[in-house]
């Protein structure tokens, strides 16, 4: 199963590193430079997700993610029934650091605080999809309340309207889905006065504006072109 649809597991059966001690291996190397292109904040869960979850897979270590996931043991046996360090262990634990400090370096500043004290990718990611994409009472009237106070300001039109969508999408992520209509509104409302003769224009019409026409018309319109001579 894709943790990104369920917050404790990677696979839908449990997986063993002891018996895979090797799969899904990267080098540690690779974490030390790539970079995401999008931090995880408040308003950017589902875009942030995509991402991390295209390198988890590209590198099969999905597993490593996965709060069932056996490690191999730390020690083992050898030939004369000796108690030797693991290496597959160790190689295991060299790959989980790895990709929890690439984990913490996907975030802002404002998520870290809620990862403090946790140790493994997978206890770091579970937590994430726990707080952002659970559907909880207060995650959704947070993001409800920051979808209606969207104001266009000093954004430029592209920035606001991927703001907003980016406020619908996580709502939809955690199973709240916002219509047609009220994204329009959303829109409609947070653009300044200069804009409001095309509102009026978009409102007052009998044909409804689906939600394309409307991006299209606003992004097509100068404000300058608006203001009364």
């Amino acid at each position: 199963m894709d943790p990104s649809l369920n917050p404790s597991a990677a696979h839908s059966t449990v997986p063993s590193m002891a018996s895979q001690p090797f799969a899904g291996i990267a080098d540690s190397k690779f974490f030390s430079i790539k970079k995401v292109s999008v931090l995880l904040d408040d308003s950017n869960y589902l875009l942030w997700r995509q991402q991390i979850l295209f390198d988890v897979k590209a590198y099969k270590l999905q597993r490593f993610l996965d709060l069932h996931t056996v490690p191999p043991p730390s020690t083992v046996l050898d030939d004369n029934g000796v108690l030797q360090e693991n290496v597959d262990f160790e190689r295991f634990e060299q790959q989980d650091s790895a990709l929890a400090s690439w984990l913490l370096t996907s975030v802002s500043p404002t998520v870290l605080p809620h990862l403090i004290g946790l140790d493994t990718s997978a206890q770091i990611w579970n937590a994430i999809v726990s707080l952002y994409g659970s559907k909880s009472t207060s995650r959704l009237m947070f993001y409800r309340r920051a979808l209606h106070s969207q104001h266009k300001g000093d954004l430029s039109m592209r920035e606001f309207l991927m703001k907003v969508k980016g406020f619908c999408d996580n709502l939809a992520g955690c199973r709240e889905i916002i219509s047609e209509h009220e994204h329009i509104t959303v829109i409609l409302n947070g653009l300044p006065a200069e804009y409001e003769p095309i509102v009026s224009i978009i409102v007052a019409s009998p044909t409804l504006y689906s939600l394309q026409s409307v991006m299209n018309i606003i992004n097509a319109v100068q404000p300058l072109t608006l203001a009364p001579g």
